[in-house]
């Protein structure tokens, strides 16, 4: 990080930081979809409205690529950054993998209509709303430690708990995916049909596993 008198003498400055939040835009949105897309899958199968979901995370997918790389691609000197120039690329990086997560999921979930006990769906959308949760608390993690970077106006160790908490929330998510395999294959399915649920709970888990790495980055960048 910049000493505070030279932290404005970067031009670019509100254009990669802030860029961040845009890139979480699509991100943020892709997960709610994935939760969408989940409820449609049990109540109606792989119908239309499911394949629209899912061209829908496509197309937020795309969109996310597109603005990583217009935050890459008008970096300034690494010397005039205010956060180590790795660090900011690892992190672009972590957040983009977790709509690759959710995409996968999607992919895993679309395989095949089948019919499944009530309590191993309750499963499956346990552990996609607690991975929900630690995407959603990456935002406001990530705002303030922007705000932080940029200002010097956010507490730091209201942030540092920010992250914290994005850990022990990734913890219920790790608890939800082991709860959803152990269900998976108490349920009586073919094989077939309980690998498809263990790969789609695995990306699940991915996609909070990518926040909870996103937040360890923040902690990292606060600590320069």
């Amino acid at each position: 990080m910049l000493p505070p008198a030279l932290r404005f003498l970067d031009p670019r400055r509100q254009d990669y930081l802030p860029g961040l939040l845009d890139h979480y835009q699509p991100i943020g949105r892709g997960m709610a979809l994935l939760d969408e897309a989940l409820k449609r899958s049990l109540a109606d199968g792989q119908d239309l409205g499911f394949r629209v979901l899912a061209g829908e995370i496509d197309i937020l997918e795309a969109e996310a690529d597109k603005i990583k790389r217009r935050i890459r691609n008008h970096l300034p000197a690494g010397f005039l950054m205010v956060v180590d120039k790795t660090l900011f690329l690892n992190y672009t990086s972590c957040q983009d993998n977790i709509l690759d997560a959710v995409q996968e999921a999607v992919a895993w979930l679309g395989l095949g209509s089948f019919t499944i006990p009530p309590e191993l769906g309750a499963a499956m959308a346990e552990s996609v709303e607690q991975a929900g949760l630690t995407v959603a608390m990456l935002r406001p993690a990530l705002t303030d430690t922007i705000d932080f970077v940029l200002n010097g106006r956010s507490d730091r160790s209201e942030v540092k708990s920010r992250m914290h908490e994005i850990r022990l929330q990734h913890l219920k998510v790790v608890r939800a995916k082991r709860g959803l395999i152990s269900a998976a294959y108490a349920s009586g399915l073919e094989f077939s049909r309980v690998y498809q649920i263990i790969r789609f709970v695995e990306y699940v888990y991915r996609a909070s596993h990518s926040a909870e790495g996103c937040a360890d980055i923040l902690r990292a960048m606060l600590a320069r």
